[in-house]
């Protein structure tokens, strides 16, 4: 092998590489072209160039999705909590709107009757079940509340305390089993008793007993409260009449009446405290 290095041969390869290397240096000097090693180089340098431009690129990319991501999500959640707000600020509107009607309408039954004092109360709960028919209001005792106090809206009786705490009570409706109230029909002044049928109080209606078997009454007369008794106060529409029916005894009347409050459907009513009664 030593003795190669010593031939001609290999002494002719070294010049004629010799000569090659020059003229390409002297080729890449002259014309600007890039040498082989450049070439190598470059040929392993471009890819990655590449490769971390393109990762630099969408990288970039990636970032500023997840920025915009953030962003909107944040002005979701602002403008979610501004409907909220919103939503809250029509309900509270409506909600005024409403009592503020209910008050406007009991002050005219406040002109009417000067002597009744009233306390306003809401309705926080409610009970049905066949033979009960009661709401819960948000005041008692503590507020001057009184078993047997009528309560009432604008449109007529819904009405009585029948169970008193300190901060709360419960009204046994007209539609409540144990419900009875003296009444008198406006246009003939037939007397009779609220009283209270397992069917009718299933249809939302009620029935005022004990009328003679001559009483003779019209669909639409006005029933309110007799005040016989000094229990209740006189005066206030408990409904008015549909039809009229003749007990199963034949002894007596009964009509049939569609009550001057949807009592499912109250949320403000008025609690008569005091007043004048006659006795």
């Amino acid at each position: 092998m030593s003795g190669f290095f010593k031939s001609k041969t290999f002494i002719a390869i070294c010049v004629v590489a010799a000569l090659l290397l020059g003229m390409l240096t002297l080729d890449t000097a002259t014309n600007g072209h890039l040498s082989i090693l450049e070439n190598i180089a470059g040929s392993l340098v471009t890819p990655i160039q590449s490769f971390c431009s393109t990762v630099i690129k969408y990288g970039g990319n990636l970032v500023k999705a997840y920025t915009d991501y953030e962003e909107l999500e944040a002005e979701n959640a602002k403008l979610k909590q501004q409907l909220a707000s919103v939503g809250q600020l029509i309900r509270d509107a409506e909600g005024y709107a409403t009592e503020n009607q209910s008050l406007k309408a009991m002050l005219g039954i406040a002109a009417e009757h000067t002597d009744f004092v009233f306390e306003d109360c809401l309705v926080v709960g409610s009970d049905q079940n066949g033979y009960s028919h009661t709401l819960t209001l948000n005041k008692g005792s503590a507020d001057g509340l009184e078993k047997k106090d009528l309560v009432m809206t604008a449109d007529g009786v819904v009405g009585y305390i029948s169970e008193l705490g300190l901060t709360w009570s419960k009204v046994s409706t007209v539609l409540d089993s144990s419900c009875e109230i003296g009444a008198i029909v406006t246009r003939t002044r037939d007397v009779g008793v609220l009283d209270w049928e397992y069917d009718l109080s299933e249809q939302g209606l009620l029935k005022l007993a004990y009328l003679h078997t001559g009483v003779v009454l019209q669909s639409g007369d006005a029933v309110e409260t007799s005040g016989v008794g000094g229990v209740f106060p006189k005066g206030i529409l408990l409904g008015r009449v549909r039809e009229l029916r003749t007990e199963s005894h034949g002894i007596s009347q009964y009509a049939v009446l569609e009550p001057a409050v949807d009592v499912d459907e109250v949320s403000t009513v008025f609690v008569i405290t005091n007043f004048e009664s006659e006795r």
